[in-house]
This record gives C-alpha cells, sequence and structure tokens, in this order.
C-alpha cells in the first residue's frame, strides 16, 4: 500500500526539478545581457505559460553571488523602487557551461531509456 499522498510527492519532485534548473535558468539570461531579477521572473513566467515559476528567487541570487557566479552590475531607482541588475561572471560562465553540458546529456540519456523501455513488448 502506497505511503503519502501522490499529489504531495508529485508537487515535491516538480518543486526539486525547479530547483536543480534554476540556477541554469538564471545564468542563462545574464549570459545574454545584465538583468534584474523581476525581468528574468516575468519572462520564465511568460514564455513557460506560468509552468516555471520561482518561489524564493532571492536565496538562489545570494547563493549564486556567494560562489562568484554572478555579480552586481549596476542599481537604479524607478518609481520607488529599488532594481538591481545582475551580470554572470567569467566563473558563472564556466559554471554554465559546465551544468548546460550536463544537462543536455542527463536528458538525452533519459530520452534513450524511455525510448528503449518504450520499444520492449509487453509480455505480461
Amino acid at each position: 500500500m502506497p505511503r503519502g499522498n501522490n499529489k504531495d510527492y508529485s508537487a515535491k519532485m516538480t518543486e526539486n526539478l525547479k530547483k536543480a534548473l534554476t540556477e541554469m535558468l538564471i545564468l542563462s539570461f545574464l549570459n545574454k545581457k545584465d538583468m534584474t531579477i523581476y525581468e528574468i521572473l516575468n519572462i520564465l513566467d511568460k514564455q513557460s505559460n506560468s509552468i516555471c515559476k520561482i518561489q524564493y528567487p532571492y536565496g538562489v541570487i545570494y547563493r549564486m553571488s556567494d560562489r562568484g557566479y554572478i555579480e552586481i552590475a549596476g542599481k537604479a531607482v524607478s518609481d520607488d523602487r529599488r532594481r538591481i541588475h545582475y551580470r554572470i561572471t567569467d566563473l558563472g560562465k564556466e559554471y554554465l557551461t559546465k551544468i548546460t553540458e550536463e544537462y543536455h546529456n542527463f536528458i538525452s540519456g533519459m530520452n534513450m531509456i524511455l525510448e528503449y523501455i518504450d520499444g520492449l513488448v509487453d509480455n505480461g
């Protein structure tokens, strides 16, 4: 008999996938141009039909900043709001290359396995 709620498990799995891909997505945006977190979140929301939402983006930002992957590119005040623009560092570009390659290798391997499974004959 299964333990726990399948919906809870599915939500946790989705959240873990998001966490694993968040750094890659943010670094990919910053690799194209300096941006605010607000800009990145807006694009993610719109381009994914609200599927890719980052709940706590500043934790990721602070962690990547502490590791030297990103840095503050500038600050601006508009509409009584302070906007911080971030940029990717050379170390961040190296890390992005590595995690993007790992992502593509993993997805490729998963696809090969799923194609193999799809090709199996069900003798049951």
